[in-house]
């Protein structure tokens, strides 16, 4: 069966008739697009049955361009005249003046399935500011690219909750965008949103089974390649490695100036981890860390996905990195009182047990047994097979 999603199948619900001629707020972003590449903000604005009335974008803004952790200024859809209002930043959940005309909010984004991509925790404002105000909410749906039968990692402890965890879940956690959706409602005892489900999509399936071309959906997401490896990847963010930012293959390529590359990947590959190798390359970024100086490092290959873990990868990476480079390598400097790769992990567990030369054996023990548990608890929220 051809897969059509939420956007898609919008036209033959009873959604679009019981709203017709409602005001709608609609968060999305120009990656959020059907199977011709139009974006769901075009697709929406054009039908005459809907008033769109305000756009909320999350971090990157509506065209995907601003870079992680830059704000986003409100603007005005060109086309449409309608106003876009950034949900990054200062500003993190609409505020009662942006709600006051509004009738229903729907809700298309594209994610990438891991939990400290910040448009879950901009899922979870948006969720949180309709049910205060009584705004029913609508969320076409689309598939979790990392299929939706695959979780890894720890949920967030209470003291490391932040905008890079704001809900219990797992780094990966398997789920789409409308099933998500109605697990952040429900654990806070919110009105569950309606969705618009994807037909023909079964939870098996990764992005690229799908027959969908991959939009970039940030500046430093421009594969689905990207995707396989981020949910652990990332978490060098919280080290002094450059994660590959300012490179064509930011997240699969890392390095720094001090890196004893090939010494690093014999280390790494007497590990025997599933489904990844290292590469060795050299790499100068043209901006973030060690701008403009020459890096040495290692493309991540996957080489199996369907045995690669990503998060218990990058793990064991750092540690790798920790004991050959004692004197260089180190975490960033806590904020607040918290260092960013805790709140990327969602505990202080991996970073501790690296400081310390702990086996990570047992961390990702308790991490599995925490996910075989979320697996229980999600599935009611499912909606699809």
């Amino acid at each position: 069966m051809t897969m059509r999603i939420g956007i898609e199948r919008l036209s033959d619900t009873d959604t679009l008739r019981r709203y017709q001629g409602a005001r709608i707020g609609l968060f999305t972003h120009l990656a959020a697009v059907d199977r011709d590449l139009v974006p769901t903000v075009d697709r929406i604005a054009a039908r005459p049955e809907l008033d769109l009335r305000t756009i909320f974008t999350p971090e990157h803004g509506l065209y995907g361009v601003a870079q992680a952790g830059d704000t986003v200024a409100d603007e005005t859809h060109p086309e449409s005249g309608v106003p876009v209002y950034s949900l990054y930043g200062a500003r993190k959940e609409p505020t009662p003046e942006m709600l006051r005309d509004l009738d229903a909010i729907f809700v298309d984004y594209q994610d990438v399935g891991v939990r400290f991509y910040t448009y879950l925790s901009a899922l979870g404002y948006v969720l949180d500011a309709a049910a205060a105000h009584r705004i029913p909410v609508i969320v076409l749906d689309r598939p979790n690219p990392l299929s939706g039968s695959r979780v890894e990692g720890p949920l967030v402890r209470v003291p490391f909750r932040s905008y890079v965890g704001r809900d219990p879940l797992p780094l990966r956690y398997g789920m789409t965008t409308g099933e998500t959706a109605r697990f952040i409602a429900a654990g806070k005892g919110l009105p569950a949103p309606e969705v618009v489900t994807v037909e023909g999509w079964s939870r098996d399936r990764w992005f690229d089974e799908t027959g969908r071309h991959w939009v970039p959906t940030s500046p430093n997401m421009p594969t689905f390649d990207t995707a396989l490896v981020y949910p652990g990847l990332a978490l060098l963010e919280g080290t002094n490695l450059s994660e590959g930012r300012g490179t064509t293959r930011p997240f699969e390529t890392f390095g720094a100036p001090w890196l004893r590359a090939k010494e690093l990947i014999r280390a790494f590959h007497r590990l025997n981890l599933p489904g990844v190798r290292l590469r060795e390359t050299h790499f100068v970024p043209t901006f973030s860390k060690y701008q403009g100086e020459l890096c040495h490092g290692a493309q991540v290959h996957v080489t199996d996905r369907e045995t690669f873990r990503p998060v218990e990868t990058a793990g064991h990476l750092l540690q790798t990195v920790a004991l050959l480079h004692r004197q260089e390598f180190s975490f960033t400097d806590p904020v607040n009182g918290r260092r960013f790769l805790d709140l990327l992990t969602g505990t202080d567990e991996l970073r501790t047990a690296i400081e310390t030369e702990q086996d990570l054996s047992d961390v990702y023990k308790r991490w599995r047994t925490e996910a075989q548990a979320f697996c229980a608890a999600q599935s009611a929220h499912f909606l699809y097979l």
